[in-house]
């Protein structure tokens, strides 16, 4: 059975239907602002990322000098598994402040959950590859 609802809380879409509040404010508009500010920096940090672990590669060139060893197993997996984690990320990210600020809700804390995200798993994959590259000497 649903509550009974009060004249004054009927809108245009008839009687019994609840019309969302308008989108105004300091704190909505304050969060629909950092919101998109942290979404921006998120797409710069997990491009930068993304390409610092592709170019994390690099360090394999010294396996081939004498009493060096390298996991490249280890370090391939982290260097192609790396930029898909990032770019899932930040879509998971956007996907999420999307959905919680078209439901009015506080969306600001996603975007800075994305950007921990990544910074974690760029440090990942920098861990991950200097502990596949092994120097002897």
């Amino acid at each position: 059975m649903t509550a009974p609802v009060a004249p004054s809380e009927s809108g245009p879409a008839g009687p019994g239907v609840r019309v969302r509040r308008p989108v105004v404010g300091g704190r909505r508009v304050a969060d629909l602002v950092a919101t998109i500010t942290l979404l921006s920096i998120d797409a710069v940090v997990a491009l930068v990322a993304g390409w610092g672990i592709v170019f994390l590669s690099l360090g394999f060139g010294s396996c081939t000098a004498p009493g060096n060893s390298c996991d490249e197993t280890l370090g391939g997996v982290a260097v192609y598994a790396g930029p898909v984690l990032v770019a899932l990320a930040v879509a998971l990210a956007i996907v999420f402040s999307v959905l919680r600020l078209v439901r009015r809700r506080l969306a600001w804390p996603i975007p800075l959950t994305g950007l921990v995200a990544v910074v974690v798993v760029f440090f990942g994959a920098l861990a991950l590859v200097d502990s596949a590259i092994t120097h002897g000497i």
